[in-house]
Protein backbone atom coordinates (compact mmCIF):
# COMPACT_ATOMS: atom_id res chain seq x y z
CA UNK A 1 0.00 0.00 0.00
CA UNK A 2 1.19 3.33 -0.70
CA UNK A 3 2.30 6.02 1.92
CA UNK A 4 1.13 9.65 2.27
CA UNK A 5 4.13 10.74 0.84
CA UNK A 6 3.96 8.68 -2.04
CA UNK A 7 0.76 9.05 -2.93
CA UNK A 8 1.10 12.94 -2.61
CA UNK A 9 4.28 12.74 -4.76
CA UNK A 10 1.91 10.87 -7.57
CA UNK A 11 -0.68 13.14 -7.22
CA UNK A 12 1.88 16.32 -7.65
CA UNK A 13 3.59 14.76 -10.81
CA UNK A 14 0.15 13.97 -12.27
CA UNK A 15 -1.29 17.61 -11.61
CA UNK A 16 1.67 18.97 -13.38
CA UNK A 17 1.50 16.68 -16.10
CA UNK A 18 -2.22 17.91 -16.41
CA UNK A 19 -1.08 21.60 -15.98
CA UNK A 20 1.87 20.99 -18.86
CA UNK A 21 -0.89 19.59 -21.14
CA UNK A 22 -3.36 22.62 -20.31
CA UNK A 23 -0.71 25.33 -21.41
CA UNK A 24 -2.10 27.18 -24.53
CA UNK A 25 0.54 26.31 -27.26
CA UNK A 26 2.47 28.39 -30.18
CA UNK A 27 2.11 27.30 -33.69
CA UNK A 28 5.02 28.45 -35.38
CA UNK A 29 4.65 28.55 -39.03
CA UNK A 30 6.78 29.06 -41.94
CA UNK A 31 6.61 29.31 -45.60
CA UNK A 32 8.15 30.08 -48.50
CA UNK A 33 7.40 32.79 -50.61
CA UNK A 34 9.61 32.14 -53.81
CA UNK A 35 9.63 29.66 -56.07
CA UNK A 36 12.27 27.16 -56.46
CA UNK A 37 14.14 28.39 -59.82
CA UNK A 38 17.26 26.74 -61.68
CA UNK A 39 20.60 27.70 -59.38
CA UNK A 40 18.77 29.87 -57.03
CA UNK A 41 18.63 29.31 -53.46
CA UNK A 42 16.72 26.81 -51.75
CA UNK A 43 14.26 28.53 -50.26
CA UNK A 44 12.56 26.15 -48.34
CA UNK A 45 15.46 24.78 -46.82
CA UNK A 46 16.63 28.49 -45.53
CA UNK A 47 12.81 28.75 -44.03
CA UNK A 48 12.90 25.42 -42.59
CA UNK A 49 15.94 25.98 -41.05
CA UNK A 50 14.90 29.80 -39.57
CA UNK A 51 11.07 28.46 -38.41
CA UNK A 52 13.45 25.44 -36.50
CA UNK A 53 15.96 27.75 -34.69
CA UNK A 54 13.05 29.81 -33.38
CA UNK A 55 10.73 26.62 -32.26
CA UNK A 56 14.09 25.64 -30.44
CA UNK A 57 14.69 28.82 -28.57
CA UNK A 58 11.28 28.78 -27.55
CA UNK A 59 11.19 25.17 -26.39
CA UNK A 60 14.36 25.49 -24.83
CA UNK A 61 12.21 28.15 -22.49
CA UNK A 62 9.34 25.95 -21.70
CA UNK A 63 7.00 27.02 -24.09
CA UNK A 64 4.75 24.68 -25.66
CA UNK A 65 5.42 24.96 -29.53
CA UNK A 66 4.47 22.79 -32.24
CA UNK A 67 5.99 23.84 -35.63
CA UNK A 68 5.19 23.69 -39.23
CA UNK A 69 6.42 24.11 -42.41
CA UNK A 70 4.75 24.18 -46.19
CA UNK A 71 6.83 24.18 -49.41
CA UNK A 72 6.93 27.87 -51.39
CA UNK A 73 4.45 26.09 -53.59
CA UNK A 74 1.04 25.51 -52.06
CA UNK A 75 -1.41 24.51 -54.61
CA UNK A 76 -4.35 26.30 -52.54
CA UNK A 77 -3.11 28.67 -50.44
CA UNK A 78 -6.70 29.86 -48.62
CA UNK A 79 -7.24 25.97 -48.01
CA UNK A 80 -3.78 25.47 -46.61
CA UNK A 81 -4.58 28.63 -44.15
CA UNK A 82 -7.95 27.05 -43.33
CA UNK A 83 -6.07 23.53 -42.41
CA UNK A 84 -3.34 25.67 -40.22
CA UNK A 85 -6.35 26.93 -37.89
CA UNK A 86 -8.20 23.98 -37.54
CA UNK A 87 -4.99 22.38 -36.18
CA UNK A 88 -3.94 25.27 -34.08
CA UNK A 89 -8.01 24.65 -33.08
CA UNK A 90 -7.75 20.69 -32.31
CA UNK A 91 -3.92 21.34 -30.66
CA UNK A 92 -5.31 23.95 -28.27
CA UNK A 93 -2.79 26.50 -29.46
CA UNK A 94 -3.74 30.68 -28.54
CA UNK A 95 -0.78 31.87 -30.22
CA UNK A 96 0.98 31.87 -33.91
CA UNK A 97 3.94 32.67 -35.24
CA UNK A 98 4.88 33.49 -38.50
CA UNK A 99 8.32 32.77 -39.56
CA UNK A 100 9.38 34.22 -43.25
CA UNK A 101 12.55 34.38 -45.56
CA UNK A 102 12.28 35.29 -48.63
CA UNK A 103 13.61 38.09 -51.54
CA UNK A 104 10.78 40.94 -51.55
CA UNK A 105 9.65 42.42 -54.61
CA UNK A 106 12.76 45.35 -54.54
CA UNK A 107 15.44 42.15 -54.30
CA UNK A 108 15.71 42.78 -50.72
CA UNK A 109 17.07 39.49 -48.42
CA UNK A 110 14.11 39.55 -45.33
CA UNK A 111 13.69 37.83 -42.17
CA UNK A 112 10.28 38.45 -40.62
CA UNK A 113 9.10 36.98 -36.96
CA UNK A 114 5.68 38.04 -36.61
CA UNK A 115 3.39 37.36 -33.59
CA UNK A 116 -0.35 36.90 -33.89
CA UNK A 117 -2.78 36.19 -31.28
CA UNK A 118 -5.68 33.39 -32.32
CA UNK A 119 -8.91 34.54 -31.62
CA UNK A 120 -11.91 32.63 -31.11
CA UNK A 121 -14.48 32.72 -34.29
CA UNK A 122 -18.30 33.22 -32.83
CA UNK A 123 -21.18 31.35 -34.61
CA UNK A 124 -24.89 31.59 -34.24
CA UNK A 125 -25.69 31.60 -30.59
CA UNK A 126 -22.24 32.73 -29.46
CA UNK A 127 -21.02 29.59 -29.97
CA UNK A 128 -17.09 29.25 -30.84
CA UNK A 129 -16.61 27.31 -34.45
CA UNK A 130 -12.74 27.69 -35.04
CA UNK A 131 -10.02 30.28 -34.75
CA UNK A 132 -9.05 33.28 -37.01
CA UNK A 133 -5.66 35.36 -36.70
CA UNK A 134 -5.63 38.66 -34.56
CA UNK A 135 -3.70 42.01 -34.81
CA UNK A 136 0.06 41.02 -34.28
CA UNK A 137 1.30 41.65 -31.14
CA UNK A 138 5.18 41.48 -32.03
CA UNK A 139 7.15 42.12 -35.42
CA UNK A 140 10.76 41.66 -35.72
CA UNK A 141 12.69 41.87 -39.09
CA UNK A 142 16.02 41.73 -40.39
CA UNK A 143 15.87 43.70 -44.09
CA UNK A 144 19.63 42.47 -45.88
CA UNK A 145 21.13 42.92 -49.44
CA UNK A 146 20.88 39.31 -51.22
CA UNK A 147 24.62 39.76 -51.80
CA UNK A 148 24.29 38.59 -47.92
CA UNK A 149 22.51 35.12 -48.76
CA UNK A 150 25.79 32.80 -49.11
CA UNK A 151 26.97 34.16 -46.11
CA UNK A 152 23.36 33.89 -44.23
CA UNK A 153 22.88 31.51 -41.31
CA UNK A 154 19.30 31.48 -40.88
CA UNK A 155 19.29 29.57 -37.13
CA UNK A 156 21.44 32.21 -35.98
CA UNK A 157 19.17 35.18 -36.77
CA UNK A 158 16.04 32.78 -36.15
CA UNK A 159 17.28 32.67 -32.32
CA UNK A 160 18.16 36.24 -31.98
CA UNK A 161 14.90 36.85 -33.15
CA UNK A 162 13.28 34.08 -31.12
CA UNK A 163 15.52 35.80 -27.94
CA UNK A 164 14.07 39.42 -28.94
CA UNK A 165 10.35 38.00 -28.71
CA UNK A 166 10.88 36.39 -25.58
CA UNK A 167 12.60 39.20 -24.35
CA UNK A 168 9.22 41.37 -25.23
CA UNK A 169 6.94 38.41 -24.00
CA UNK A 170 8.17 38.10 -20.52
CA UNK A 171 6.47 35.32 -18.72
Amino acid sequence: MMRLRELIAVVALGLAAAAAQAEPCTLVFGQGRNPPTQGGPNWDDLNQRFNAAVTHVLDAEGRRVIPMTAPAVQVDPEAAGVALLEQADNLGCSTLIETALFQDEGGTLVLRLRVYPLLPTLGDGGVINGLRIGTPLFVTQRDLDMKSLPRLRPDLVGRQMAAEYLQHDRR
